[in-house]
């Protein structure tokens, strides 16, 4: 009894506390009348925005907010960042949306990226703020402009080039863990034509001692990627695909495969960061070269393989969700198919309670690559060679209930480092 007084007693002592420590800003601001401002985004600064932009109250849920402020980001070409700014109504605005946009260069400090999002922010909050008991404080200036407009001309003419190259070593006295890796690619995005090139390999060992046995396994990938899609209109899209390279975990010495690719969105592309409902058709041909037999006998082939994805996608205020079925054969032998699905949904079903999912699950019958003798237990265990299977299944779920105060204003950092 004696315990649950004190652990009581000492929970009020803190509550009294942080009560008193409330500045007058933050009750201020907490005052009727003030726009309520729910930020609904991913990635999008948004301790940064509740310290610069004080003039609004900011709300844990969209059913408490007069404005429900939806952002999605997306690149635009090589050079910008587009941000896509939905200002929802809610309540006595409900009547009242807008739409504005933001582009933030390539080149940009992350400083300057943050800063500019929030300028824009303000200006589309001035629509709802003027109309609130906040409005008498609102102040206008205008910086002089001068007329400096000149044409600017990229010498790269959109192509970007990025490299890497990155190693990790981790180990204790009976194991050591090896990875290094290199990329380099060239990719150039436009509105009518995306083109990427690309060159990787990827190194894998580890070493386990056990008594006096002694594991040594190893994973090696490099491979040449290729890629030209051209749109046609705002639905259809066509393209080219091509790759080549390695890989020990496949059982392939050299593989080569090339293949054209036709798509249609029910959505506008431009739309695509809300919604997309895409049908994808490829039908590519392959070369390959074994290491090892392969479990049909073969140590090279050529097959011709026919896909088929369609994927629905939705990005809303009130949270994501997509679906995806791929399906593909090879046409030497329609017995050797694969079935994949997958779906995935995050959304906020009411007040502070937010529910999401994901599922997966492949139907697996085009293992062609897979060795005669199949592969060591090391192997198997380590997971360095490709397993036999029919089905590959996964799936995750998460619930989330938050009460309590609706406001989301302060922004405190103190000792986030570390604790108990």
């Amino acid at each position: 009894m004696k315990t649950r007084c004190g652990i009581i007693l000492f929970l009020c002592f803190f509550y009294s506390i942080a009560e008193a420590q409330l500045s007058p800003d933050t009750l201020a601001r907490r005052k009727e009348g003030v726009l309520n401002v729910f930020i609904n985004c991913n990635g999008c600064y948004e301790d940064f925005l509740k310290t610069e932009i004080t003039f609004v109250n900011y709300v844990r849920d969209k059913q408490s907010a007069d404005v429900d402020l939806f952002i999605t980001n997306q690149m635009a070409g090589v050079e910008y960042t587009k941000y896509n700014l939905c200002f929802i109504g809610m309540k006595k605005f409900a009547e009242v949306s807008d739409t504005l946009t933001y582009l933030s260069k390539s080149g940009n400090m992350e400083d300057d990226t943050r800063r500019e999002l929030a300028q824009v922010i303000k200006l589309g909050l001035i629509r709802y703020v003027s109309h609130t008991s906040y409005a008498p404080h609102i102040q206008i200036a205008i910086d002089e402009v001068q007329d400096t407009a000149t044409v600017t001309v990229d010498p790269w003419r959109s192509w970007v080039v990025n490299t890497s190259i990155a190693a990790n070593i981790d180990g204790q006295r009976s194991a050591l863990n090896q990875n290094y890796g290199g990329a380099i690619s060239v990719n150039k995005t436009t509105d009518q034509v995306k083109v990427d090139l690309e060159v990787n390999m990827d190194y894998s060992a580890s070493r386990f001692i056990s008594g006096t046995d002694t594991i040594n396994t190893f994973t090696d990938t490099r491979q040449a990627y290729a890629r030209y899609i051209r749109s046609i209109n705002k639905h259809w899209s066509y393209g080219m695909f091509g790759k080549a390279g390695s890989a020990t975990y496949n059982n392939q010495k050299f593989y080569l495969a090339g293949a054209p690719a036709l798509e249609y969105n029910l959505f506008p592309y431009s739309e695509s960061q809300q919604k997309s409902f895409t049908v994808t058709w490829l039908v590519s041909g392959n070369h390959y070269e074994y290491t090892d037999t392969t479990i049909y006998d073969m140590i090279t082939e050529n097959v011709f393989q026919n896909k088929l994805n369609i994927a629905l996608s939705v990005t809303q205020p009130w949270g994501s969700a997509s679906i995806s079925i791929l399906g593909s054969h090879y046409f030497n032998d329609v017995n050797k198919n694969h079935l994949s699905l997958s779906a995935n949904t995050d959304i906020r079903l009411f007040k502070g309670f937010y529910f999401s999912i994901y599922v997966g699950y492949e139907m697996v019958h085009d293992q062609i690559s897979l060795v005669k003798g199949g592969s060591s237990r090391d192997e198997q265990l380590l997971q360095r060679k490709e397993i036999a299977t029919s089905y590959i299944f996964a799936m995750s779920t998460g619930i989330t209930y938050r009460f309590g105060s609706k406001y989301n204003n302060v922004v405190n950092s103190r000792i986030s480092s570390t604790g108990l």
